[in-house]
């Protein structure tokens, strides 16, 4: 069997993904507008909860793919791991306690936009086939990075892995090349 190959001529893609800031469920669609360069563009849900409200979410995010990959086969197969992938995106909350523009009731500056955030990501990929993959997200919003960097002996102090517990979240994802 032949390693996989990274094509740049894949195009268009299917993601979805599940965690990572992103909610229960997170549709998007992508595309790798030059080499190793993606835009996904999507929509995502989370159910009530005792601590939250019902929301739904919109994103507009962008990866960076790092060219370093590993191919190995196993199971019959061909697999290949992309172990170093960066992101940024812009993420939109809609219910009725955050705002993009400040409410009324607070004076000018007094808070900044709750409803849209910022969030950094890495990404660990294993690509099953030409058109398959499925990874890992690792993501910290905007407030999280600032905190930790205002306070980092807090985070030493109360969290695992050098404070990062206190301001990471996890998720996973699939991604469909067509």
């Amino acid at each position: 069997m032949a390693p996989l190959a990274y094509s740049s001529e894949k195009g268009v893609y299917l993601d979805v993904q599940s965690g990572s800031l992103m909610g229960l469920v997170h549709a998007s669609a992508g595309y790798e507008y030059t080499d190793r360069h993606h835009v996904m563009g999507g929509l995502g849900y989370v159910p009530k909860l005792d601590e939250h409200r019902e929301m739904g979410l919109a994103s507009i995010r962008y990866r960076y793919q790092n060219p370093m990959q590993w191919s190995f086969a196993a199971l019959d197969r061909d697999w290949t791991i992309k172990p170093f992938n960066l992101g940024i995106g812009l993420l939109y909350a809609d219910h009725d306690e955050l705002f993009v523009s400040l409410p009324e009731q607070y004076p000018d500056g007094y808070y900044g936009p709750t409803g849209l955030r910022a969030i950094f990501n890495y990404q660990a990929i294993v690509q099953f086939d030409a058109s398959f993959e499925a990874y890992l997200d690792i993501s910290v919003i905007d407030f999280g990075l600032a905190y930790y960097i205002r306070e980092p002996d807090f985070f030493y102090e109360n969290y695992d892995f050098l404070g990062l517990d206190g301001i990471t979240n996890w998720g996973v994802g699939m991604r469909y090349w067509f």
